[in-house]
């Protein structure tokens, strides 16, 4: 029961996205026929974004401010999650400059369409405007909160409206997402049906290019981080400590669940109460290395695959920078999947139907990914530890 509660979702819309792509694989142009039930699921979704993006952001912001962390222990964790996840999405860019796969993929026809589509209007407008405004919606949302947080009490009515808006938004758009499975896989179906099968070798090697990064970072970046901040002794209690929540990573999927896991993990390794409580729910929410180094595939798949040039180190400070955004995006906004495509298409320039592309890249490595997600967390707070070591009122035991 426990098994398809953790995973039926994923192996649905996995289910949704081969039957697609075996669909637009036999019957080719024919798949337009289904199109427009993928459409209507992504106008769904577009509905959503714009509150959903607001009211969480708004809502998040104004819960870290007034959290009652000091304010500098606050500064040494942004900080730090800032470092750990540019270093995470630097490394994946470096196995991009090594080994590109994407080239050899031919997406003329998949681009012709798309280009075709992107001189209308009305909706697919609407579409485009609400994509091209995540970003200052972000920053705007994030301005709110910490307005509403300085108000303090005179603010608490506008911060309880923020949480149920919030939630009302979130469940309305996990009642979406149930359709996600039939409208992806009708989207993708529609997909293949007119680019061809070379699509599928792409997210194959996505998800290669992912694992090799995803293995580097967990064993040997994560482990120079624990012994730089606590030596060899703390990486031995390190990696003793890492193995129920990681196990509950990969057996759940689910950053959430492995935060009591991940808490007793970094006290294990000496890490302060105040540390370990504040350092890892927080990091949950905004700081995610596993959805950092997925922006930066996603980036440069699109950029090699769809727009005709593979990245070069010149662009690393966009590819990375913009993987970091994605990371923190999914992980303070619920459901932020979509959003992060959204976000990426937008920065890009890029119309907003390819966030469903991008999709099938998100469900391929969301195991691989939530399990650096989690560990990165609990790296974090050994970090944290050890530079917050002479804070007055972090030396409790």
């Amino acid at each position: 029961m426990s098994f398809w509660k953790n995973y039926g979702f994923t192996l649905a819309l996995l289910a949704g996205v081969i039957l697609g792509g075996v669909c637009g694989l036999v019957w080719g142009e024919g798949t337009a026929v289904v199109r427009p039930v993928g459409e209507v699921f992504l106008d769904a979704v577009f509905v959503l974004i714009v509150p959903l993006v607001a009211f969480s952001m708004s809502s998040a912001t104004c819960k870290v401010c007034r959290s009652g962390v000091a304010w500098r222990l606050l500064g040494t964790t942004f900080g730090t999650f800032l470092l750990l996840s540019a270093v995470a999405g630097a490394l994946a860019f470096a196995v991009f400059m090594i080994w590109n796969p994407f080239p050899a993929a031919s997406p003329e026809a998949f681009l012709a369409d798309m280009q075709e589509a992107a001189g209308g209007g009305g909706v697919l407008s609407l579409k485009s405007a609400i994509a091209g405004s995540l970003l200052p919606l972000i920053g705007v949302s994030m301005a709110a909160g910490i307005v509403i947080a300085l108000l303090r009490d005179k603010g608490r009515r506008a911060a309880d409206f923020l949480e149920s808006s919030m939630n009302l938004t979130v469940k309305l758009m996990r009642y979406v997402m149930y359709a996600a499975p039939l409208g992806i896989g009708c989207y993708f179906a529609w997909t293949v049906g007119s680019l061809g099968g070379e699509i599928l070798g792409g997210y194959a090697d996505a998800l290669l290019v992912y694992l090799i990064a995803a293995l580097v970072l967990f064993f040997a970046v994560n482990s120079a981080w624990v012994a730089a901040a606590g030596g060899k002794g703390m990486l031995g209690r390190y990696w003793r400590g890492m193995v129920p929540p990681s196990l509950t990573a990969v057996a759940t999927s689910s950053s959430a669940v492995c935060i009591p896991l991940a808490m007793e993990a970094a006290a294990g390794m000496g890490v302060r109460p105040l540390i370990a409580d504040s350092v890892i729910p927080l990091g949950t929410n905004i700081h995610k290395d596993g959805s950092a180094i997925g922006g930066v595939v996603k980036v440069v798949f699109l950029l090699t695959i769809f727009g005709g040039a593979a990245p070069s180190w010149s662009g690393i400070f966009l590819v990375v920078g913009l993987g970091i955004l994605v990371g923190t995006v999914m992980g303070a906004v619920p459901t932020g999947g979509m959003t992060g495509e959204l976000l990426i298409c937008s920065v890009l320039g890029y119309p907003p139907e390819m966030a469903a592309v991008l999709v099938v890249v998100s469900t391929l490595i969301d195991i691989p990914a939530t399990l650096l997600n989690v560990s990165g967390n609990v790296v974090a707070a050994v970090v944290v530890n050890r530079l917050s070591s002479g804070y007055t009122g972090c030396t409790t035991e």
